[in-house]
């Protein structure tokens, strides 16, 4: 575990919200790479590699100048295609081009595929439909992680940690208690919890006023290399499906280098979609919760990190899913490495 896991290229990464981006230059680093993401006149979002083909220095910092940016150390141009169309105030046209990455706009995500340019396929995104769902309501954003991807998928792949973490909020004793069934399929892992009869957590009953005892459901599916998405149904202890609240998160664990991680996340609701208040209050009750799993996964980034090659690691039942995903990880960046190394 103290060596890292090659970053897997190949696949959709959340690369940005849709709201985040405009006709104004942002830089983000994504999968080792500096991604230059703006929109085009006709509103189109694009990315382009982040380093102009003269001298590396970052096309973020430069001008844009209707669909082109101008490179602000020696003015190279380069159009939304990333083909260089002259170099200002000289007559020189040099043949010169950065890499444009393949992107998907999508219910206000804006996906992004880093790697062979040929298999982006828009097919193999996962549904986020319920993001503009008019039934539903929800609240995003992004939270930096000063700590490696695997950290995250396996942290989101075993929630009995909230009972330990965050027992103030979203967590107590029955989610530990509550062993989980796992699936695994392609590139994804699934999991289900699903606790009857159990006490309600501060969290919900604050923003739900529910009152013990009640069920919960947790149904997780990690979408490999960067996306989990988590089903959620809470309510009194006896109510038939479909009745009682329901509310989905999307982490978008999207790897920024080797040692850093983007980490997206909408979470949403299918009950009192107006109530601005309520919404107000689960974004900063989400953001307290990341708050906490950012802090442990950074200490244990730093543990990891140092420890000698080969130590032995100890695993449990509830590990199940993490270590799927894991796996599911290190086999996807081998068969990149393989198809490199031809």
């Amino acid at each position: 575990m103290g060596s890292l896991t090659p970053l897997v290229k190949n696949g959709w990464y959340i690369g940005a919200w849709s709201d985040e981006i405009g006709c104004t230059l942002m830089q983000r680093w994504i999968v080792g790479r500096p991604v230059c993401f703006y929109r085009l006149q006709d509103g189109t979002v694009n990315a382009i590699e982040d380093r102009c083909p003269h001298r590396k220095y970052p096309l973020s910092l430069g001008r844009l100048d209707g669909d082109v940016i101008e490179c602000n150390y020696h003015g190279y141009r380069i159009d939304g295609s990333g083909g260089c169309v002259g170099v200002a105030e000289q007559s020189d046209r040099p043949k010169a081009s950065v890499h444009r990455f393949p992107l998907v706009e999508r219910d206000g995500v804006v996906w992004i595929w880093p790697g062979d340019p040929e298999l982006a396929d828009p097919a193999l995104l996962p549904d986020t439909s319920w993001l503009t769902d008019p039934g539903w309501t929800h609240v995003h954003g992004v939270v930096p992680l000063k700590a490696r991807q695997l950290l995250l998928v396996e942290n989101l792949l075993d929630l009995t940690h909230e009972t330990f973490l965050h027992p103030s909020s979203i967590g107590n004793a029955a989610v530990a208690a509550t062993p989980i069934d796992v699936t695994s399929e392609g590139d994804r892992v699934s999991f289900t919890r699903h606790m009857v009869g159990i006490e309600a957590p501060p969290f919900y009953e604050k923003s739900m006023g529910l009152t013990s005892p009640i069920d919960r459901w947790q149904d997780g599916d990690f979408y490999a290399p960067g996306v989990f998405q988590l089903n959620m149904r809470l309510a009194p202890t006896g109510t038939e499906e479909p009745e009682g609240f329901h509310m989905k998160v999307i982490y978008g664990m999207t790897p920024a280098t080797e040692t850093e991680t983007h980490d997206f996340f909408a979470l949403g609701r299918d009950y009192l979609i107006d109530d601005e208040k309520l919404s107000e209050f689960q974004l900063q009750q989400q953001l307290a919760v990341m708050k906490e799993d950012v802090d442990a996964l950074e200490i244990q980034e730093v543990m990891v990190a140092s420890e000698a090659p080969g130590a032995r690691e100890s695993s449990i039942r509830s590990d199940v899913a993490g270590l799927r995903g894991r796996r599911l990880l290190e086999k996807m960046a081998a068969r990149e490495a393989a198809v490199a190394a031809r």
